[in-house]
């Protein structure tokens, strides 16, 4: 699901890092909190939608953001009723 965003590797680390905290956090795991609200901003055509579509897809993907599942496959086509 992060291939999409071509050039941007550091925003894609930057976006995993947060998946995985969150889900850390779920499990009562010490460590960073998930903030309340995510901004993605950038000119036309820098992959800010499709950043913050795979964001919101990786958080809610059983797998942390796998790519094949069920809702991976959903979310980014705007069939998944929290993406």
């Amino acid at each position: 699901m992060w291939q999409a965003l071509v050039g941007q590797d550091e925003v894609v680390a930057d976006l995993i890092r947060a998946v995985a905290d969150a889900e850390s956090r779920t499990r009562g795991e010490p460590g960073p909190a998930m903030t309340h609200a995510w901004l993605f901003t950038g000119p036309p055509g820098s992959g800010r939608s499709t950043a913050a579509t795979s964001f919101a897809a990786a958080l809610v993907c059983p797998e942390d953001g796998c790519g094949v599942c069920q809702v991976c496959r959903t979310a980014p086509l705007g069939g998944h009723p929290d993406v």
